[in-house]
């Protein structure tokens, strides 16, 4: 039908505009034929006007507007298409840009309670005073503490890794309720404390080593209700400590500090029975070399610090750091050329956690492209799933050190 407008319509036009182009012909014979031609062009593109504004009219401005997004769309320069995970590649990480918490690469302990029996003493800790047991709330399993009390996770004996991440979750009570306090301690070769980090009300946190209180500190904003996290990163020299994304000490030098082993305090405000103490996953890793070291070393960079929640692949903000590592050595480096690979642990089924896999390493992929500007013919993705583990799956921490992300020089 609008090919038929166009047709009928420049017909009419076109007879109308030789008539009065004749007469106006023989009069003006004595002009240059380039003003001639200049004539000729203008009713030319008249007649092209008006036969547009005529056919869009009779064919109706819905569709002149769906004409118009096409032709858009056709004409623009488009960009090369993009591998994307799921509706949302990351979580805001504006909250993370002065978090540079990386997690160790070697897990020696982990335990996110998953397989506990309820009411039972968590299995694999041992107690030092006070009562605990395994509860569910919120939607996961917690160690709950019905008083003033102390555990220690079950680790190999012995001096504390030259450098080494903590971190452990805890869950802070809104409403009316008085946050209680939470302390992660470091003891000697027989248990004693030689130190502690510490969230005390939900407002403060404080790092003491020995007899002396180091660093003490008031939160930017009060805790709200929900899950929390407190994070250790250490040298044999250095302590940095964090609640969720925020630096609560940062402590250069720290001298004949050698701790053996690590321990758990939970100390109620008071005693509420509607306002219980929450302990979470706990993971106690040894840290490791730089990404340029692995890179240079093995050819490969295997990372445990780009962080998904159970069955996403949307790139948690606590990933922030270890991103901005990786996106700085391919800046640095721009003939660098990796495959970004995806590996799980052996729950679940084969085929979903392949294609986990596979779209979690398209979002570091799209993450590094939007966020540093890499070319995307830089890096390419795979996905392995469980097939290609690289610690047992029959243990807590064998799991912790299959979920990870490589990085292989092509």
């Amino acid at each position: 039908m609008r090919q038929f407008f166009r047709v009928l319509l420049l017909a009419f036009l076109t007879v109308g505009l030789l008539g009065f182009a004749q007469p106006a012909s023989a009069q003006l014979g004595s002009l240059k034929k380039k003003v001639k031609n200049k004539v000729e062009k203008k009713a030319d593109d008249k007649v092209d006007q008006k036969l547009d504004e005529a056919v869009d009219k009779a064919a109706g401005d819905g569709e002149k507007s769906e004409e118009g997004k096409e032709e858009k769309s056709t004409d623009a320069k488009q960009p090369a298409p993009v591998a994307k995970g799921g509706t949302a590649t990351a979580e805001d990480m504006n909250l993370y840009t002065k978090y540079d918490f990386i997690p160790g690469d070697k897990v020696i302990f982990y335990d996110d309670l998953a397989n506990e029996e309820m009411g039972e003493f968590p299995s694999r800790w041992n107690l030092d005073n006070g009562v605990f047991e395994i509860v569910k709330q919120h939607g996961q399993n917690w160690i709950m503490c019905t008083d003033k009390g102390a555990i220690m996770p079950k680790i190999p004996i012995g001096p504390l890794p030259p450098k080494y991440t903590v971190e452990m979750d805890f869950y802070i009570k809104g409403g009316e309720a008085k946050p209680h306090w939470y302390t992660i301690m470091w003891t000697n070769n027989e248990g004693e404390e030689l130190g502690y980090i510490n969230c005390t009300y939900g407002k403060s946190a404080r790092l003491r080593i020995g007899n002396k209180d180091i660093s003490s500190k008031e939160l930017q904003n009060p805790l709200s209700e929900g899950k929390h996290t407190m994070r250790i990163m250490a040298t044999k020299t250095t302590i940095k400590c964090y609640i969720d994304n925020e630096r609560v000490a940062n402590v250069p030098a720290v001298e004949g500090f050698a701790p053996y082993g690590l321990k758990v305090e939970t100390d109620p405000w008071r005693d509420e029975p509607d306002n219980p103490m929450l302990v979470g996953m706990f993971r106690y890793a040894e840290g490791g070399k730089t990404l340029k070291q692995q890179l240079d070393e093995t050819g490969k960079i295997i990372t445990h610090g780009i962080l998904f929640d159970s069955g996403s692949d949307k790139i948690k903000g606590e990933s922030y750091k270890t991103l901005a590592d990786i996106g700085t050595l391919l800046t640095e480096n721009p003939t660098l050329r990796l495959s970004i690979e995806g590996h799980t642990d052996s729950d679940g089924a084969d085929d979903a956690n392949l294609k986990l896999s596979q779209n979690r390493s398209a979002s570091v992929r799209t993450y590094l492209i939007d966020n540093y500007k890499i070319d995307g013919g830089r890096l390419e993705t795979k996905g392995f799933g469980e097939s290609k583990p690289i610690d047992v799956n029959t243990s807590a921490e064998g799991k912790a050190n299959n979920r990870r992300v490589e990085l292989v020089k092509l």
